[in-house]
C-alpha cells in the first residue's frame, strides 16, 4: 500500500470511528437499589440459606439501572441476594453459572472482561480526540498506527507515519495504549464501580444477608436459571434460581 493510499485509509477509518464515539453512551456512576429477598420474583432455600435472583436482560430496565443498554457492551447482569441462615459456619459462593434459553451453560466474566467490554463500549463518550485515537489504538500497528495518532492527534500524518514505523509493531501499540490509557480515568471508574458491586466469591457471615451483582457474557440468549454453589460448613451446597 502506497503512502498516499495508507493516508487516505486512516483518514477514513479516524472520520468512521470518530463519528461512532460521538454516538457511544458515556459511563457515569449510577445507584442502583438493593433488593430485598422479599422483593426478588424467584427465591429457593437451599441447604445453608435462602437466595434470589433476577437477570437485567430486558433493554429498558436495564438502561434505567445502568445508564445505558448493558447488553450492547457485552454484558448480562444478574442482581442475586444471599441469606445465610446457618448458625455458625460463614457462605461462600464459590460458582455460578448461567443457563439460556437454547440451553447452553455460560460461566461469570472475569472482572477484567467485565471492565474491558464496558470501557470499550463507552469510551466514545470522550471528546472526539481521546475517544478515536483510544479505539484506533487497540487495534492498529506500526506505521498506520502511527499515521492514525497523527490524524486524530492534528500533528503531520507524515511524521507520525514515520514515528509509528519506527518504534515497530508490538512495542508501538503497548506503549500507545498505555499513553492513551492516561487520558481518562474511565476505566479505573468502571473497575471500581462493577468490583464492589459483584458478589462473586462474596462471603456471608452466619446470620446476615449479602447483595451485589453477577456479569454474564452477552453472547447467552435469554437467561432462564443461575445456578449457584456455596461452600458451607457441612461441604458445597447447590442452589438452582429460575430467571
Amino acid at each position: 500500500m502506497n503512502f498516499k493510499l495508507k493516508t487516505i485509509t486512516v483518514l477514513i477509518l479516524a472520520l468512521s470511528l470518530a463519528l461512532a464515539t460521538a454516538c457511544a453512551p458515556r459511563y457515569e456512576f449510577k445507584p442502583i437499589p438493593v433488593r430485598t429477598l422479599d422483593g426478588f420474583p424467584y427465591r429457593v432455600t437451599f441447604a445453608g440459606g435462602l437466595v434470589g435472583a433476577y437477570a437485567l436482560y430486558d433493554t429498558k430496565e436495564v438502561t434505567k439501572f445502568f445508564g445505558f443498554d448493558l447488553k450492547k457492551a457485552g454484558v448480562i447482569p444478574v442482581q442475586i441476594a444471599v441469606r445465610n441462615d446457618q448458625p455458625k459456619a460463614t457462605l461462600t459462593l464459590t460458582k455460578a453459572t448461567l443457563l439460556d434459553a437454547e440451553g447452553l451453560l455460560w460461566e461469570v466474566l472475569p472482572s477484567d472482561v467485565v471492565v474491558r467490554r464496558i470501557d470499550e463500549h463507552t469510551s466514545g463518550g470522550l471528546t472526539g480526540e481521546q475517544g478515536a485515537r483510544r479505539t484506533l489504538l487497540w487495534g492498529l500497528a506500526g506505521g498506520v498506527l502511527g499515521a492514525a495518532v497523527g490524524v486524530v492527534s492534528g500533528s503531520s500524518v507524515g511524521e507520525a507515519a514515520a514515528k509509528g514505523a519506527a518504534v515497530g509493531g508490538a512495542a508501538g501499540v503497548a506503549s500507545s495504549i498505555a499513553q492513551a490509557g492516561e487520558e481518562t480515568s474511565d476505566a479505573r471508574d468502571i473497575q471500581r464501580d462493577f468490583s464492589t458491586r459483584n458478589i462473586d466469591h462474596a462471603t456471608v457471615n452466619p446470620g446476615e444477608s449479602a447483595n451485589g451483582l453477577l456479569y454474564f457474557p452477552a453472547e447467552a440468549s435469554q437467561p432462564r436459571r443461575l445456578n449457584l454453589t456455596f461452600q458451607t460448613g457441612a461441604g458445597a451446597v447447590s442452589a438452582e434460581v429460575p430467571l
